[in-house]
Order: structure tokens, then C-alpha cells, then sequence
């Protein structure tokens, strides 16, 4: 086998996954959840302490911890309606030199020497283009065999920042 080709459709609900697994990776987002539930957890304290309730530590407990999910979550529902793309079938096809992409409005051919990192989750193979640009490919989509030859074409890639999980 010398190359190999996928087929992938993402639906609304695994990009609204994904957006929240990319944004909450980062911990600096992390520690903000944290330091909001700190936030509400404390408001008991803070209330007996100064004998006055704290707003300020509820509109940021709740801004940390409820407001910027929701947001997150308008916003990628938005942006996968409006860009039709992403919701699109995309044929990708991988081999030693290069990613061809294939989908309904769109065709493209990536080279690996260009492809900035490519990482894996539970759920998703994640080819970054640079560090804002990703092409999300969900693991269910590959086969076993597929996908042990997808991380062997990857492995042998000179200068790619490779964070694929060892069997």
C-alpha cells in the first residue's frame, strides 16, 4: 500500500466538539475555568467576610465558567453554517509526499514539508496547516489498518511536529 484515501463528512455536533476540545487544550483556558469555579465556590465566604454580596466574584465566576462556553458554542454553530465547507464531503487521499483534498467546492494538494504539526486525540486526526489552521479528520472515519498507515506515512516525515499517539 502506498497511499491512502478517506472519506470524512464532519457534521455540526462533532465541529462543535472539536472547537471545544481545540480551545479548552490550551491551559491557559483551563486555568480561567478554574479560577472562575474558585470564584463561585468562594461567594459563601466572601459574603460572610464583608458582610455584603459579592457581585463582582459572581459576574466573573459566571463569565468564566457559563458565558464563555455559550459562546463558544453560538460561534461554532455559526461559523459551521456559514462556511459550507467545513460541512462538505472531503475525499482525502495521503502518501509520502503529500495530502490531496477533494471535496465538493474545492480541491487542494498539501505537501508535508509545508504541514506545520499533525496531533491525535480520542476522537480526531488533526492536520495543522499553521497554528490557526486545522483540517479535522474524525478516527471513526479510519479503519485500523488505514490508520496504522497513516501514522507510518507521518512518522516519516522529516521536520513535522508529530504528536500521534503510540500503540
Amino acid at each position: 500500500m502506498d497511499k491512502i484515501e478517506i472519506s470524512t463528512k464532519l457534521n455540526i455536533n462533532d465541529y462543535i466538539k472539536a472547537t471545544f476540545q481545540l480551545f479548552y487544550r490550551k491551559w491557559s483556558m483551563i486555568l480561567l475555568t478554574v479560577i472562575g469555579i474558585s470564584m463561585l465556590l468562594m461567594i459563601p465566604a466572601s459574603n460572610n467576610f464583608f458582610n455584603k454580596f459579592p457581585i463582582g466574584q459572581l459576574v466573573f465566576g459566571l463569565i468564566f465558567t457559563v458565558a464563555l462556553p455559550i459562546l463558544i458554542y453560538i460561534n461554532a454553530r455559526k461559523n459551521y453554517r456559514s462556511n459550507k465547507r467545513i460541512s462538505e464531503t472531503i475525499n482525502y487521499e495521503f502518501d509520502n509526499t503529500e495530502i490531496r483534498l477533494n471535496g465538493e467546492s474545492f480541491s487542494a494538494n498539501l505537501t508535508w514539508d509545508k504541514t506545520y504539526s499533525v496531533t491525535e486525540n480520542n476522537y480526531w486526526i488533526l492536520i495543522w496547516q499553521n497554528k490557526q489552521v486545522v483540517n479535522i479528520i474524525p478516527k471513526k472515519d479510519f479503519t485500523v489498518e488505514k490508520l496504522n498507515f497513516f501514522k507510518e506515512i507521518v512518522n516519516k516525515q522529516t521536520g513535522l511536529k508529530n504528536k500521534l499517539k503510540r500503540d
